[in-house]
């Protein structure tokens, strides 16, 4: 059985966007990974996870870089949304990404 995680920004956005994927999409078993408005080094406290599936919700991809490439060389699959600047996206197979920066877009 894969592992799935969801990690999220504690503000609303972050909040609203997970639940509005698992209201599409349930998952009753996740491990939720979230941090206070600011907090958003949030892929460093799952840096060493290896073949799950994780989801990420509006926390800068530029912030998180060194841990995304470290779960990637782990094998996780990741499905990215944000809306914050994410400097070049990696190209894997196990990364896919909805990244619009537009001032009058939000993650939800």
């Amino acid at each position: 059985m894969t592992i799935q995680y969801d990690v999220f920004n504690g503000d609303a956005d972050g909040i609203c966007a997970l639940h509005q994927l698992r209201m599409a999409y349930p998952v009753t078993n996740s491990i939720k990974i979230t941090g206070v408005k600011r907090d958003i080094r949030l892929l460093s406290k799952i840096n060493t996870v290896e073949q799950c599936k994780i989801t990420v919700f509006d926390i800068s991809m530029d912030s998180n870089r060194s841990d995304l490439d470290t779960l990637l060389q782990n094998k996780n699959q990741i499905f990215y949304v944000d809306h914050h600047f994410s400097g070049t996206i990696p190209e894997n197979d196990l990364l896919t990404t909805v990244i619009d920066p537009s001032p009058e877009v939000c993650t939800s």
